[in-house]
């Protein structure tokens, strides 16, 4: 499972795409060129195996 990603400036906003394993392309809006490529680290790094997350509970 890889994931690619680009960090482009655009309208001097910087714009994060991360292409993921299906195809689809997620698109992530930042104000600085730092924040985008730390959400860009974040975002790829790979499932740590921890627990899954319990169900949220319905209201």
């Amino acid at each position: 499972m890889s994931q690619r990603h680009t960090v482009t400036k655009e309208n001097d906003v910087w714009v994060l795409r991360i292409e993921k394993d299906n195809g689809k392309t997620q698109e992530y809006r930042c104000a600085t060129e730092n924040q985008a490529r730390q959400l860009a680290m974040v975002l790829s790094r790979p499932d740590t195996g921890g627990p899954p997350r319990a169900p949220a509970e319905s209201r």
